[in-house]
């Protein structure tokens, strides 16, 4: 008797522990989730590791697949610059136009093929200048992914989240900007164009961008933000 009274307190006492154990795990789980069910914690979790902006590989290849899809917009393209007394003389303002039913722009490349009478530039001296908003200027051909010469002018091609640059010329300091961020911050970002050579002959054939969009919300690649020139 006595032993069977002692299994049955045993069995009692384990039921006792489980009840507790489960009234604190639901009484935690209610008081830090507001609510929310642990599979729900998990993936909120999980999305916050994986919604990252995507990135465009600084490769040649890349913005090639890239600009295939079609979704490039030109900025610039056989305007006529140059400089004179350390002045422009001739400028070119575009407005760039974002739109998009929920999504962004992810990433991109801006391309440049620029060229004089003498042919390609001579770097030490001729470079574009390209301006969005005050996040732009001199840009430096050091920094681009790759700075060719095809059929006697020269093709830069540079990564939209890293652009490097010189505010002013007789400002030695080295700006960087991503222009990413900037054309999503709003629907408008005006672009000042000019070519720093002192041969009035100075031509930028072409001036883009090619981009990639997503939806910051889902973190899926998308094909539905549109970027024109206005």
């Amino acid at each position: 008797m006595d032993k069977t009274l002692r299994i049955i307190g045993q069995v009692g006492a384990i039921l006792l522990l489980g009840v507790f154990s489960i009234w604190v795990t639901s009484f935690f789980t209610n008081k830090f989730s507001n609510g929310k069910s642990s599979a729900e914690i998990v993936k909120e979790t999980i999305s916050e590791v994986i919604i990252k902006r995507p990135v465009c590989p600084s490769t040649t290849d890349e913005y090639n697949n890239l600009r295939k899809t079609g979704q490039t917009v030109i900025i610039a393209k056989d305007f006529n610059s140059y400089a004179a007394n350390s002045e422009f003389v001739k400028t070119k303002i575009v407005t760039v136009e974002t739109n998009g039913t929920g999504s962004q722009v992810a990433c991109g490349y801006l391309f440049v093929r620029a060229h004089t009478n003498n042919g390609q530039l001579q770097q030490e001296w001729e470079h574009p200048y390209i301006k969005p908003g005050q996040f732009g200027g001199h840009m430096l051909t050091n920094n681009a992914i790759t700075n060719n010469v095809v059929r006697g002018k020269t093709e830069l091609l540079y990564n939209l989240a890293n652009i490097k640059y010189h505010e002013k010329l007789n400002l030695q300091e080295i700006r960087e900007a991503d222009w990413v961020a900037l054309l999503n911050v709003t629907n408008y970002i005006q672009f000042n164009i000019a070519f720093n050579t002192t041969n009035i002959t100075g031509i930028l054939d072409e001036i883009s961008i090619t981009y990639k969009c997503w939806n910051p919300e889902t973190g899926k690649e998308t094909n539905d933000c549109h970027l024109s020139a206005i």
